[in-house]
């Protein structure tokens, strides 16, 4: 992997635990599961696209269909175990939509805005 998809996943990771002691301080201890969880998934989401990237990266001399394909696997793929991820949470976990929902969110702009932001500081 390469370093800023690791230091993108540590800056989620510090969001996660930053929003659940905030979220378990001020609302609930259940509060704080649901930000922590959704949070959690938002950076499986991340490492799940660096490994992905690394994994394509052996069939890059293949072509551009094949790159394509490699691509579109990826984004269903991550559709997929986000969804997946976010039901188990909400369905047999039993956390609180609101919370869950609100961390999931944090994480994934943390993911949309850390790269924009490095990009203007150089």
């Amino acid at each position: 992997m390469r370093l800023e998809h690791l230091r993108l996943a540590g800056v989620q990771g510090a969001i996660t635990i930053i929003g659940a002691t905030v979220a378990y301080a001020i609302v609930t201890p259940l509060a704080a599961k649901s930000v922590a969880y959704g949070s959690g998934v938002a950076v499986l989401g991340t490492l799940f696209l660096a490994w992905r990237l690394v994994t394509g990266r052996r069939h890059e001399h293949l072509g551009a269909e094949r790159v394509m394909r490699h691509a579109y696997r990826t984004a269903i793929e991550r559709f997929m175990l986000v969804v997946s991820l976010l039901v188990i949470g909400l369905k047999f976990f039993k956390l609180a939509p609101l919370e869950l929902m609100a961390g999931f969110v944090a994480g994934q702009l943390a993911w949309l805005v850390i790269p924009i932001w490095a990009r203007l500081r150089t």
